[in-house]
């Protein structure tokens, strides 16, 4: 009976997996944690920005959520992503951390600075107002869940684009890769989403920040195919297990189990990635971002709708410029 209970639970676990993979694979390596284990018999959902949910645990049919990835309590990465659960369609917009806002929990004006590693509802609620959505769950991890997941799965191949070496004792950050395929450990791979420039700036990616989302991006789909190989299929529950240290989220298994038979539609192949729109600019001699909200929120309207998501490479309008900090 034991056995039969344990094996029980593996499976479900499994299935927990499968379903989160569901609704956030745009970012599968935030996303294999376990939520919950036990389902109680009652459970009040909520809403992203803590207000409960008046359509209970009815499936939705879309679903939008927040994705977040931290250093040191600041949201290093941020992309918005929505998922037609019908279609399997996938579309992400990476909102860039520098965006300028004005917000009560943010010290300065820069978008980054909002959580400090426990306003989740304000970054929540500043990110809906900004693109005019309804965020339904948010998914925030550290870094030190991206190098356990990805020497989990064996490692991520991907194509550096340069030689990227960095050094930044205040940040404690060492980057060294060469250029050319290869395949990425966890500490590579932390490496290679965070890379900008070298240190005397004769190397780097020319519109800094928003190069640099792209590239996160390229390397979220790399994962997102070597997570869902066959060899990495038993592994599942060690990745369950990694990600329930690493991430704070509102995605409970009731919510997740609702989504199980619709895992295998998922578009691994046509997954949409685009930076939200606007252009760098200095401000009492700081750089910033100014998101261009009418723009951005047109996109999401028009291409990121209906049955099939429809989009090519948008990006900012404007050059940015590279600051120090990577």
């Amino acid at each position: 009976m034991k056995r039969k209970k344990q094996k029980k639970n593996i499976c479900q676990k499994i299935t927990i997996f499968l379903i989160v993979l569901t609704c956030i694979s745009a970012f599968l390596w935030i996303g294999v944690y376990a939520v919950n284990y036990m389902i109680g018999e009652e459970e009040e959902v909520l809403n992203a920005d803590g207000t409960k949910s008046e359509t209970g645990i009815k499936k939705k049919s879309i679903i939008n959520a927040l994705v977040c990835g931290i250093n040191e309590n600041l949201t290093d990465t941020m992309i918005y992503v929505k998922y037609n659960v019908e279609t399997g369609k996938i579309a992400m917009m990476s909102i860039p951390r520098d965006t300028y806002v004005t917000n009560d929990y943010c010290i300065g004006h820069k978008l980054n600075a909002i959580y400090r590693g426990e306003n989740v509802v304000p970054l929540v609620e500043e990110i809906q107002e900004l693109l005019d959505v309804k965020i339904d769950y948010y998914l925030i991890f550290d870094t030190e869940m991206v190098h356990e997941i990805v020497d989990a799965v064996g490692g991520v191949e991907v194509d550096v684009p340069m030689r990227m070496k960095y050094d930044d004792a205040t940040q404690d950050l060492h980057i060294d890769l060469q250029k050319g395929v290869q395949v990425l450990n966890g500490e590579q791979a932390e490496m290679f989403v965070r890379f900008r420039h070298n240190n005397d700036m004769t190397v780097g990616y020319a519109m800094g920040d928003l190069d640099r989302t792209k590239v996160q991006q390229t390397f979220i789909k790399a994962f997102i195919s070597t997570a869902l190989s066959p060899s990495n299929i038993t592994k599942y529950p060690e990745l369950i297990n990694i990600a329930l240290e690493h991430t704070d989220t509102n995605v409970t298994v009731r919510e997740a189990l609702k989504y199980a038979t619709d895992a295998s539609k998922i578009d691994t192949e046509n997954i949409i990635s685009l930076t939200a729109p606007g252009n760098a600019q200095y401000i009492d001699n700081l750089s910033y971002f100014i998101l261009d909200e009418e723009e951005a929120q047109e996109i999401i309207k028009n291409q990121f709708s209906g049955e099939e998501f429809t989009s090519t490479d948008i990006t900012s309008t404007q050059e940015t410029t590279n600051t120090t900090e990577q």
